[in-house]
């Protein structure tokens, strides 16, 4: 961003003339634009429920923006020669990841509108300003970009006033937070529709479905990154041959779906083990999990929604919160399941959970009412509502509308 091409500056100074439009929201997509997330959810509510608002979707990704218009979906890329032109007239701007910010001159065209954050989940380990204060992993160039994308908010989304206080009011500088929910998790209480199915594998959804007629149980993988690399599969933590073994005696199909960021390069189909495009939307089929399996990542707040088991794999707890995050919770009060730090414990945790013998219920159920004010599939409505709001307000305010225009 500081050395932001003269080019792009003159013309985010010119745009800048240009007056805003109220009713007009764009959706930023996750990781240069990925339909996935908050961001997905969000905006196909808005689609679906809100034609007093007209909205977009925002990708980096030519090919992405080019998929969801044949779908019937209104999407552009930043690069479209209409591109920055087009987010410069959104009175209000929504992304749920801050790459965009720090990665990207599309902060140039987004002077004057109103920037919501619905950020990617429920945090166990520091984020915002908690990173940027910790002594682990941390330099000047990452603090400042961390700064950055952290800061300049009108509104962060929260799921509940716990949350808020000692989570994201700590990792974001915004001026309001918002315990709405997050929309994402509205996909998990509910069948999908054709719109809920884009960008999901869908040739897994089926298989899933079928497995699960056939009595099969059906077990998520789905861990963090590690900021300075590693995985699973990479530092040998898992033991497929034994897994392998375990799986074919107790009918279990297990499925893997890897934070964005992880690259691991599997072809064709392994026995027992299917892998979910990382880049791709997990939730219609995360609905038709019987077990979480995971160790870090905020998904497993989210999977308290369903009310079902989960399971810890914090095979390098330690290199991890010394090396990698620190985290903003003692690990063993916030994670309601057996932890395994190895293949073999892993099992025999996991053939407990799937014969029913759960020592977590309570648990999970007393971090669900701390992590949820409302655990319902209402949250894309709650902010829609917000949203509707805003938009109202900025159609009244002189700044943003100067001249009481009425936008087609």
């Amino acid at each position: 961003m500081d050395q932001a091409p003269s080019a792009a500056v003159r013309l985010a100074a010119v745009l800048a003339k240009t007056p805003k439009a109220p009713d007009h929201v764009v959706f930023v997509g996750r990781a240069g634009g990925l339909f996935i997330d908050n961001g997905k959810y969000a905006f196909l509510h808005a689609v679906r429920h809100a034609p007093h608002l007209r909205c977009a979707f925002m990708t980096f990704d030519a090919g992405q923006a080019k998929l969801l218009r044949a779908k019937g979906l209104d999407a552009f890329c930043f690069d479209d020669p209409d591109g920055p032109s087009r987010l410069a007239r959104a009175a209000i701007v929504v992304s749920d990841d801050m790459s965009w910010k720090t990665r990207t001159l599309a902060p140039l065209f987004t002077q004057g509108a109103f920037l919501v954050q619905l950020w990617h989940g429920i945090p166990l380990k520091a984020i915002g300003f908690p990173e940027i204060q910790s002594a682990v992993n941390m330099n000047p160039e990452k603090a400042r970009d961390l700064t950055v994308g952290y800061s300049g908010y009108d509104a962060v989304l929260s799921t509940s006033p716990f949350f808020r206080e000692k989570a994201f009011a700590r990792a974001f500088r915004a001026k309001a937070f918002w315990d709405l929910g997050y929309p994402r998790n509205d996909a998990l209480q509910r069948a999908p529709d054709k719109l809920d199915m884009i960008n999901v594998d869908q040739t897994l959804y089926v298989e899933l479905v079928r497995a699960k007629k056939q009595g099969l149980k059906i077990v998520f993988y789905m861990p963090t990154f590690r900021d300075l690399g590693g995985d699973p599969w990479g530092d040998g933590a898992f033991d497929y041959p034994l897994f392998a073994d375990f799986a074919r005696a107790r009918g279990v199909l297990l499925v893997c779906k890897f934070h964005p960021y992880i690259r691991l390069d599997f072809t064709g189909q392994i026995e027992h083990l299917r892998f979910c495009p990382p880049e791709s939307d997990a939730y219609p089929l995360l609905r038709l999990a019987d077990l979480l399996m995971t160790d870090y990542s905020s998904i497993y707040f989210d999977f308290l929604l369903t009310d079902k088991p989960m399971l810890f794999f914090p095979y390098d707890f330690e290199a991890y919160v010394t090396r990698n995050r620190e985290l903003l919770f003692d690990y063993d009060a916030f994670t309601p399941g057996p932890k395994a730090r190895d293949t073999k414990s892993l099992l025999a945790a996991m053939a407990d959970l799937l014969d029913g013998k759960d020592d977590f219920i309570q648990a999970r159920q007393k971090l669900k009412e701390l992590s949820f004010a409302e655990p319902d599939a209402r949250a894309g409505q709650r902010l829609l509502g917000a949203l509707t709001e805003v938009s109202t307000a900025l159609g009244r305010s002189p700044d943003v509308n100067p001249n009481n225009e009425r936008f087609p």
